[in-house]
């Protein structure tokens, strides 16, 4: 069984981290007291953070500000603020042995932040959330998205998603892996495992061919066998320079040739919703007839 974080409560201290693309203090600023207003105390990185060109900072302060905000004592929740690019660079950057000594912490983050889910799953081996990045809500969202992370359970439960289109009918068990198709991994340290996987996915701005090409990539390098279900969330602004000459019906056909089991698409998660799900990655997950069965807690 992964390692689960403590529940989020009150009076807890949640970190603002941006480990890939620059966001201005102006943001920060209003993200730090809009969770303030909600009860928390919010800690930032203590040492000065230079902006690098696209990135929030060099390679090693971003690695460095995800070092401190993992293993500084006190802190029980790391939120991403930003997306972007860059979390990749950072990957050769992070001590494992170090991060290993400090007890699990609830990480949130999407888009960029894929790499770091599922190396955080690898190299930690402990559960990790795909959820709202802080820096582009207003209040009202922030709000929403710090409430749908103090109901997370900590035993078993039921999830109706009524939301979906079954595109592909049936039942699965798995581990809850992905996030952004495009920065999904088959090698290195951040690649996606080879176990029974229900796979979530989501992407941005792709053409519908890359898509494909993607999801091919995946058949080619041998992991049909392994996924066991698919959960597909927003493609926002996808299919917007090919979709008369290549439809969707290609990147669903593909989908089937990925996985035998149940496919679910419109669920609400990724790109373009300023709400959405929080789901846990490295939880193992049963899928069957628009219900997602957590197997066991999200937290503890």
């Amino acid at each position: 069984m992964r390692e689960r974080a403590l529940a989020l409560k009150p009076g807890d201290t949640i970190a603002l981290v941006r480990p890939a693309g620059g966001l201005d203090q102006k943001h920060m600023d209003a993200v730090s007291k809009c969770l303030r207003s909600l009860g928390f105390f919010v800690a930032s990185y203590p040492l000065p953070k230079k902006k690098a060109a696209y990135f929030a900072g060099s390679d090693e302060h971003r690695a460095a500000e995800w070092m401190w905000a993992f293993t500084e004592p006190g802190i029980k929740c790391v939120w991403a603020c930003r997306g972007g690019y860059g979390s990749a660079r950072t990957l050769e950057l992070l001590n494992q042995k170090k991060l290993k000594k400090s007890p699990p912490k609830i990480f949130i983050g999407y888009s960029d932040l894929t790499l770091l889910h599922q190396w955080h799953l690898n190299a930690m081996n402990r559960v990790s959330f795909h959820g709202s990045i802080l820096g582009i809500l207003k209040p009202a969202e922030i709000k929403f998205a710090v409430n749908e992370v103090l109901k997370l359970q900590s035993k078993p439960h039921i999830q109706k998603w009524s939301e979906i289109k079954v595109l592909q009918s049936g039942s699965a068990k798995g581990v809850l892996v992905g996030g952004n198709l495009s920065l999904l991994q088959t090698s290195g340290v951040a690649a996606l495992p080879r176990q029974p996987m229900i796979l979530a996915l989501e992407d941005v701005n792709e053409d519908f061919y890359s898509l494909d090409r993607m999801i091919w990539t995946l058949i080619h390098a041998g992991y049909a066998p392994f996924v066991k279900g698919i959960i597909l969330g927003t493609l926002k602004g996808c299919g917007a320079n090919d979709k008369k000459i290549f439809p969707f019906t290609y990147v669903e056909e593909s989908l089937r040739r990925l996985c035998k089991g149940p496919i679910w698409t419109r669920a609400k998660f990724g790109h373009g919703l300023r709400k959405q799900r929080l789901l846990a990655l490295g939880c193992r997950v049963a899928m069957r007839e628009k219900v997602l069965h957590y197997l066991e807690g999200q937290v503890r």
